[in-house]
């Protein structure tokens, strides 16, 4: 990498990393007013929280990632690239707020141990190792691309490619949200759907890839 791209690397999982620590630091705080016996499944009904409380959790979650795209708007200098440092920041995020966590309460206690990932629009639910493997992907993802960049081989996705990684993302998502109403009004959840995410997570490394291995034969 460049001085340049190291610089905005850099400062971009700086600042990911003191988001980790917020929303670690938030949760510590949420999990010894609902969960003081300690967290886990089944959830408490959402109809047990103060619902002040929830509409402020939900205000936060979507200004966490208003926060994420802001770095990644200042940090990067086109379309493709502000898209890709906001994944990076995303990962580090994600990385580090189960680490700060593990520090603080000594949660989670394995990768698959089940979390709420997200809560909107409806709790996402799902084991720890599925949201770290993709922030580990972010990252790297990021630091390929810039890589390429600095090289004079920019990423150049195709509208197939996008098709792919996007449809890709909805299956993610879906595998993360298919119960979430059940499991928010106090459901225990089935054995994860770990397929749809190989499936999604599959799609969007052979979308990427092809554009990468495209964008890797490339002269200058």
């Amino acid at each position: 990498m460049t001085r340049d791209s190291r610089y905005r690397f850099i400062w971009t999982c700086i600042f990911g990393l003191s988001m980790g620590y917020f929303e670690a630091s938030v949760v510590v705080y949420l999990r010894g007013l609902y969960y003081p016996e300690g967290f886990g499944f089944p959830l408490k009904p959402l109809e047990a929280f103060n619902q002040m409380h929830l509409a402020v959790e939900a205000g936060r979650e979507a200004m966490s990632i208003v926060m994420l795209l802001s770095v990644a708007m200042l940090a990067g200098r086109r379309p493709l690239e502000r898209f890709i440092l906001f994944l990076c920041a995303f990962g580090v995020w994600d990385i580090f707020y189960y680490l700060f966590l593990y520090v603080a309460l000594g949660w989670p206690e394995s990768l698959t141990t089940w979390d709420v990932l997200f809560m909107l629009p409806l709790p996402w639910i799902g084991p720890v190792w599925s949201a770290a493997v993709l922030a580990v992907l972010f990252v790297v993802t990021a630091m390929i691309h810039l890589l390429l960049e600095d090289s004079g081989r920019p990423l150049k996705p195709t509208i197939g490619e996008w098709a792919v990684a996007i449809a890709g993302a909805l299956v993610i998502v879906y595998s993360f949200c298919y119960e979430g109403i059940e499991v928010g009004r106090g459901a225990m959840p089935h054995p994860y759907p770990w397929w749809w995410w190989v499936v999604g997570t599959g799609m969007g490394i052979a979308a990427f890839g092809r554009a990468i291995r495209r964008a890797m034969g490339k002269k200058r």
